[in-house]
This record gives structure tokens, C-alpha cells and sequence, in this order.
């Protein structure tokens, strides 16, 4: 897909992130997200389009209205923020768009409740990780000899990921999730290398469907039979394979983090062991999640609300013990949730009218203006 075919497609654009937050500084950069409706042969063919980012020297994303509409449906934080963004952010609106902003609350539901403080908990962790490399960062990449590995991994490649799934306990219980998203990237750094090789283009998708289906079944073959089925000497081998992968991925991330801080922002860190940015970002999380359970409205521009209060806390002002109390507390999240007059879910069947009609009204006139 070409740049130019996204251009005159894109029926909403808008600057989003700290600026649309209001507590953006001179220096913060111009974040762009945006809505398209790709042709009728994305539609009616075998072509599969989700979103489109190659934009010279831009940081920003456009989405077929498609995936748009569903992550706002399924009350994603972030895409949320598209339909009540100030207008001062606003770079190119539509009727299209309008149209679908006019309905808007047809997309807020409690399910809010689990999303905002979800995405708060993310942040959560991020601080916890980015704390640990400031107080006791890695000093060496893991070795295996150190680990009582030997030099080759005496599993397949294809069965590491379910020898370390029947091993799984040893992973700490609140990473576990974790672990099992960064396992996953084990096969794209191995795999998708060699289906780009030698595979047929059009081939391989299919092929990494059925690759995938054949490690879930290993799996889920190993979580089946229990490791008292497994021999003993290979449950503690498949322990330390997890072990080894798992200091691995912390030397890796640790790596990426150094080479990837903001300087600016690394100053906070060290003066105050805690990623300022993401405790500003997981309080306004959690609030604008109580705010719609509450009002049912979602408070984009944090103007006159709390954004002073944010600056502060992206400045250093709340503590690490601070944050991670404030993002433990949920009883208030709970009392809302229980007391909020907002539908259950979003209104999937009108949205998906809205969607069809609003496609439809595009693609009619994309047709009569080329006839």
C-alpha cells in the first residue's frame, strides 16, 4: 500500500498523546493517529489491510475504520481517545467521521472499568522493570554454563516453548503473562526469518498458522500429561531453559532501555528511581476510567481537570511507594462499576450499522467520482 492511495481515504486525523492530554511540553513530539476506509478491492478481495504508519520523518498511525471501530468498541484506552479528542487537536475531519462522533455513546460501556485500569497496570509494570534496572541492573548477558545449561539446548527449537510451558510454576505468577508474550517472540527471531527465506509470499501466513498450531499442541500435550509424566532430569532441564530465556529477555530489554532513554527523562529517573512519564500516564489512566464509569464521558484534554496535578507527578512530585499504592487501590473502581448506569458492553450492533453505512456511503462515492 502506497501513500498515496492512503492520502485521500483518510476520513479523520488528529494529534494525540500529551498534546491532547494538555500536559505536553514545549518539546513533546506531535503523535498522530488517524482513520481510513481503504478501497472496495479490501472488501471484496484478498487483500487484508489493519493500518498503515510508513510516514517520512511522522510518528503517526491511520487505521482501516474496521479495527478502529472494534478497539473503541472493545473500550481500548488509546483508541477511545479518537472520538473525544479536542478539537484543537484536530487535523482533518470528515462527515464520515462526524457522523460516527455524533454516536459515540453507543461505544462506551463498563467494560472501561477493566481496560483503563488494565493499561494502568501496564504502566505499573513498566515502572517496576525500569526500577529494577536503575537499582540492580544486570552486570553480564546470562551464560548458560552458568546456569547448568549445556552449550546446545537439548530441545528442538520447535519444543522449547512447550518444555518451558510444562515448567511454567517456576515463573513468578504476576509475570507469567508476561513471559508467555516474550516466549511467543521466541519463533518470530527463528521462524519468520526462514518463511521470508524460502517460502512462497502468499504461502506464508498460512504457514506460520499451522507452525503455531503444531508448538500450541505441544503445549498443551505437555500441560495435559503434568510433569509427573515428564522425566525429572528434564523438568529441571526445561526449568532452566526458562531461567536462561527469561535472564536472557531481562539483558535484552535492559539493553533496548539504556539505548532508548530520553535523556531528559533519564535524569528523573535516576533522581528519583521511578519512570516519572508512566506514573503520570498510569494515574491519568485510572482516573479517566472512574470519570466514564461515573459520567459515561471520556475527559481527553485533562484542562482544567487534573493536568497541572500530571505535570507534577511526569516532574518527580509522587513518590514510587505512591504510585504503586494509588495503583493498587481499586475499591473506588469497584464501587462504580457496581453503581455505573452504562450498558454492559458496547452497542456492537449499531456500531456495526454505523460502520456498514458509513463504508458503504464512502465506497459510492469513490465509485461515482472515478465514472
Amino acid at each position: 500500500m502506497e501513500l498515496s492511495y492512503v492520502q485521500p481515504r483518510v476520513i479523520f486525523e488528529t494529534v494525540v498523546g500529551s498534546r491532547a492530554y494538555g500536559i505536553h511540553t514545549p518539546q513533546s513530539d506531535y503523535d498522530k493517529n488517524g482513520v481510513m476506509i481503504p478501497g472496495k478491492e479490501y472488501f471484496y478481495g484478498f487483500d487484508r489491510f489493519e493500518q498503515y504508519r510508513d510516514f517520512p520523518g511522522e510518528d503517526k498511525v491511520i487505521y482501516d475504520i474496521r479495527k478502529a471501530l472494534k478497539l473503541i468498541s472493545d473500550n481500548n484506552p488509546n483508541m477511545m481517545d479518537l472520538l473525544w479528542v479536542p478539537d484543537r487537536c484536530i487535523i482533518k475531519m470528515t462527515p464520515y467521521w462526524d457522523r460516527i462522533r455524533e454516536d459515540r455513546d453507543l461505544f462506551v460501556s463498563k467494560r472501561c472499568r477493566y481496560t483503563f485500569s488494565g493499561y494502568a497496570i501496564a504502566q505499573l509494570n513498566r515502572i517496576k522493570t525500569h526500577r529494577k534496572f536503575l537499582l540492580d541492573p544486570p552486570k553480564a548477558p546470562p551464560s548458560r554454563e552458568e546456569m547448568g545449561l549445556p552449550e546446545q539446548p537439548l530441545f528442538p527449537t520447535s519444543q522449547l516453548k512447550a518444555v518451558c510451558y510444562a515448567a511454567i510454576e517456576a515463573i513468578v505468577e504476576e509475570e507469567r503473562e508476561n513471559f508467555i508474550t516474550e516466549l511467543d517472540g521466541i519463533y518470530g527471531d527463528y521462524v519468520v526469518p526462514l518463511l521470508s527465506r524460502f517460502l512462497i509470499p502468499e504461502q506464508r501466513n498460512l504457514a506460520m498458522e499451522w507452525f503455531q498450531l503444531g508448538v500450541k499442541s505441544q503445549a498443551k500435550a505437555f500441560l495435559s500429561l503434568g510433569t509427573q509424566y515428564v522425566k525429572d532430569e528434564y523438568v529441571d532441564m526445561a526449568k532452566k531453559e526458562l531461567a536462561h530465556y527469561d535472564a536472557m529477555s531481562q539483558w535484552k530489554r535492559y539493553q533496548q532501555w539504556k539505548k532508548s532513554r530520553n535523556k531528559k527523562r533519564a535524569v528523573l529517573e535516576e533522581k528519583y528511581h521511578l519512570d516519572t512519564k508512566h506514573a503520570s500516564h498510569l494515574v491519568r489512566l485510572k482516573r479517566m476510567g472512574e470519570e466514564i464509569l461515573e459520567t459515561g464521558r471520556v475527559n481527553v484534554d485533562r484542562t482544567n481537570i487534573d493536568a497541572e496535578e500530571l505535570v507534577a507527578i511526569r516532574n518527580g512530585a509522587w513518590s514510587y511507594e505512591k504510585i504503586e499504592e494509588f495503583a493498587s487501590d481499586e475499591a473506588r473502581l469497584d464501587e462504580l462499576y457496581k453503581s455505573s448506569k452504562l450498558r454492559r458492553s458496547s452497542d456492537t450492533k449499531a456500531i456495526n450499522k454505523l460502520c456498514i453505512d458509513t463504508v458503504d456511503e464512502f465506497l459510492k462515492k469513490e465509485a461515482s467520482s472515478s465514472a
